[in-house]
């Protein structure tokens, strides 16, 4: 079991994956990072930027997992 600082320094470490989330998708698929932004705060609405999203935040999810063990 991780020790609250442990798991604080495993959180913040987490976070980071995410900074660049937005440019990454808009980079991508050829789009501005604030359109990509707007649609995934709900603001607007893009079947192939929320696919685009979701498949980087599993990507995100599969490396904690792995860094986990």
């Amino acid at each position: 079991m991780l020790s609250g600082t442990e798991f604080d320094n495993a959180l913040l470490r987490a976070h980071r994956l995410h900074t660049g989330l937005y440019r990454r998708v808009a980079d991508k698929l050829g789009l501005d990072a604030s359109y990509v932004s707007r649609v995934a705060t709900g603001e607007g609405q893009d079947f192939r930027i929320r696919r685009a999203l979701l498949d980087e935040l599993r990507k995100i999810q599969r490396g904690l997992r792995v860094r986990q063990k």
